[in-house]
Formats: structure tokens, C-alpha cells, sequence
């Protein structure tokens, strides 16, 4: 990855001076420079954005096809430029890393499975010249083909997987008797001997899928999970240490895995499966944050799935992307400035603090009481 270059260095004028409207230009993401994958090594580029537009896998509401495109479309606002210190962490992952779209994995209509090959190849190819891969689904079953090209290029033999979802996916053929849908990638995985069960936690199922003997067999395997409900009642640090703990322990490397489902629809209504009683947006970015900072962005992966923009309230065309689309690009975001603190060796940033401390000042006097 970069070393010692400033976000002036990699990107130039464009980095902190380039201001264009939300609705002009091509919607890269990020309008970040587009490149051809087999260009990824050439430029130096050290994180690659890769859209999965799949959806043939999804088993109830289809529409996660124009995730990809949604998510970039909502990474336009605000627009440029590159610059993005985060007011909150105090970090600017643009100032670390070079990040460039790679544009779309091909897929084939109707075609699930070479679709889900293309996926694994174009994963190939990024990790292959040594780039970060973050994809941007697409349903939940491109997270099999994801993983497998990444460790194949990487020559991982051990990985370890923190899922963040309403739903384990761990059923042996699905939820429809398909082996590779969204809900049997897990299982894949597991079956593939890349993952063992004790590197595997999953954070965030409620509902009613999938049952009681697919939990038996979980946890059998040494798979652990924190329902909904019990990320509402442990300390969010605690649940993140334990996920850490268990992906690197023995592994080559970790890959996080975001399904947009396992939030509250309320706040990420454009999903195919939503489900009440998810986590809210504020649980979701600081378990993210906390966890990448934690591991190693040189052996990292992740992807963010089963983004739906036509169930989105807010999102009718895609021209702005919507709610969902827009905590998804957030994620992204958020995933990418803790990679950046990890890279430096640091568990906090430089946020800009008011002079005066935060809170009450001390030694206020009572009212008087009249």
C-alpha cells in the first residue's frame, strides 16, 4: 500500500480544489478515478472498488442488481473533492491510500453461477495486484465467489469472517434448494475448508430463518453469533473484540461482511428481506470502525450487500441514490478511514476538539432558592 504520500500527492489539484455538482460528471464512486482492473498494479492503486451487480441468487425481492450503481450515485453527495476528514474520528483516508473504481464484475443474466465465476475472477485480479477489494453487491451470495478469489490471489489458506447480517446464510442449499443463493454462501465457505467454524461470528440475526437445526449444526461447528437484541444489551467494544479475537486467531486474513438487512428498516428500508428489530446506524458504523481498526488492512476484505434502491423511501431513480444507498457509501467510507489508522499504527485519529472540554463546566452554583 501508498506509503509516505499526502492525498495532494496521489490525486492532485482534484484531491482538496475540484468541486463539481452532484449531478454532472460520470458517478464513479466517490468520482474517484475509473481504471481498467488489469490496471490496478500499474497505478499504484492501493484500494479497488468493484461493483457485483447480481441478483439472480435473491430468493424474495429482487433489485439488488442496481445496488452498485445506487451506492455510487449516493457517494456523489456531498461532491468533491477527494478530501474526507471525518469530523468525528479525525482521519482522512485519502491522505493514506489511493483508491480507484474499477467499474462492474461481468455478469450474465440469468446465469447465476457464471456470474458468481466472473465475480470470483475480477476479486482475483484486484487482490493479484496487490489492491484492497471492496464490493459493492449485489445480493449476498457474491460474498463465496468475493472471498474465494481474494484468498486464492492471496494465498490464503485460513480466513477469518465477521458477518454482519439479519440472517446466518449458512442454509446447506439456501433458502429454495439452490446451493449457491444468498443464504447457502456461508455454508460454502465453510464446506470449502477455508473458514473454520471458530473463526466465524455473525452479529445481528433476528427472525425466523433459519431454524433451529441450521443454529444446532452452527454450533457444532464452533460458530458463535450476537442476536439483535443482545448487541442492545453488550457493550458494542466487548462484541468487536470477541469477533476480532476469533477471525485472527490462526487465520491468514479477515474479511468483513455487511448485509444493509441486518439494520432496523427503518433506517435502511431498501433491502429485499427486512426485518424489525435491527441495529441502528450509529451501533452499526462503530462496530465497523472498531473492528477494522483491529486488523490488519495489508490481509483485509470486505463487502457491503443487498442493496435494493427501489424499496428505498427516499430513492425513485438512483439519479442522487437513496437512505440505504447513502449508509452504505458511509460504510465504505468508515471501513476505509480505519484501514487508514491501522496502516499508521494508530487506534485514534485527530478530530478537532473545542477549546473548552465537553460536557458541564464543574462548580456550577445552585439557584437560588427564592
Amino acid at each position: 500500500m501508498t506509503n509516505d504520500k499526502s492525498g495532494r500527492d496521489m490525486y492532485g489539484d482534484a484531491y482538496d480544489e475540484a468541486n463539481e455538482p452532484i449531478f454532472a460528471g460520470i458517478p464513479s464512486f466517490l468520482k474517484l478515478p475509473q481504471i481498467d482492473r488489469d490496471a490496478v498494479g500499474e497505478d499504484d492503486v492501493d484500494i479497488a472498488i468493484l461493483g457485483a451487480p447480481l441478483d439472480t441468487a435473491t430468493t424474495i425481492r429482487p433489485g439488488t442488481r442496481y445496488g452498485p450503481r445506487a451506492v455510487r450515485a449516493a457517494s456523489t453527495v456531498p461532491s468533491p473533492p477527494y478530501q474526507h476528514f471525518n469530523i468525528e474520528t479525525g482521519i482522512d483516508p485519502f491522505d493514506s491510500f489511493k483508491v480507484a473504481d474499477t467499474g462492474d464484475a461481468t455478469i450474465s443474466p440469468g446465469d447465476t453461477k457464471e456470474s458468481q465465476d466472473n465475480i470470483e475472477d475480477a476479486v482475483y485480479e484486484i487482490a493479484d495486484q496487490d489492491a484492497t477489494p471492496i464490493v459493492i453487491g449485489g445480493d449476498h451470495s457474491i460474498s463465496y465467489p468475493d472471498i474465494k478469489g481474494w484468498a486464492e490471489a492471496n494465498d490464503y489458506d485460513d480466513i477469518g469472517l465477521i458477518h454482519f447480517d439479519c440472517h446466518a446464510d449458512t442454509g446447506d442449499d439456501g433458502l429454495c434448494g439452490f446451493e449457491f443463493d444468498h443464504g447457502a454462501w456461508v455454508k460454502r465457505l465453510y464446506d470449502s475448508d477455508l473458514m473454520a467454524g471458530e473463526n466465524y461470528t455473525l452479529i445481528g440475526p433476528r427472525g425466523f430463518w433459519p431454524g433451529p437445526d441450521t443454529y444446532e449444526e452452527m454450533r457444532e461447528a464452533g460458530m458463535k453469533w450476537y442476536t439483535a437484541m443482545e448487541v442492545a444489551q453488550f457493550d458494542l467494544h466487548d462484541i468487536v473484540t470477541d469477533a476480532v479475537q476469533r477471525a485472527t486467531d490462526g487465520t491468514d486474513a479477515v474479511w468483513i461482511s455487511f448485509d444493509v438487512d441486518v439494520m432496523e428498516p427503518a433506517y435502511c428500508p431498501g433491502t429485499g428481506e427486512p426485518e424489525p428489530g435491527g441495529l441502528i446506524p450509529r451501533e452499526a458504523i462503530a462496530m465497523v470502525r472498531d473492528a477494522v481498526k483491529q486488523l490488519d488492512p495489508d490481509h483485509f476484505g470486505f463487502d457491503v450487500v443487498e442493496v435494493a434502491p427501489q424499496y428505498d423511501a427516499s430513492d425513485t431513480n438512483s439519479y442522487n441514490g437513496g437512505i440505504t444507498s447513502g449508509f452504505a457509501n458511509r460504510l465504505i467510507l468508515e471501513v476505509m478511514g480505519s484501514m487508514a489508522l491501522a496502516k499508521q499504527g494508530r487506534t485514534e485519529g485527530s478530530p478537532i476538539k473545542p477549546k473548552e472540554p465537553l460536557g458541564p463546566k464543574g462548580d456550577l452554583e445552585a439557584p437560588a432558592d427564592d
